[in-house]
């Protein structure tokens, strides 16, 4: 699987965060969104479901990581 470019990831986390905003989406369907392109991207590049889950959960840990972070 190719590398990852975190400034690329970044911005594309920004622009879809704005897209979302704009379309003044509700968490709910935001969630549902995101996971659905996250899954089709998976599927595009071959990637099975335990390799897709995997990945899922050191993202979200990692996020629930930064979040302790910004509240100390």
């Amino acid at each position: 699987m190719k590398e990852i470019n975190q400034q690329n990831v970044l911005n594309l986390v920004r622009q879809i965060e704005a897209l979302l905003i704009e379309g003044d989406a509700e968490y709910s369907d935001a969630f549902a969104a995101t996971v659905y392109v996250a899954a089709v991207a998976a599927n595009n590049m071959g990637m099975d479901e335990k390799v897709f889950l995997s990945n899922c959960k050191i993202l979200y840990d990692h996020d629930k990581q930064e979040q302790l972070k910004e509240m100390q």
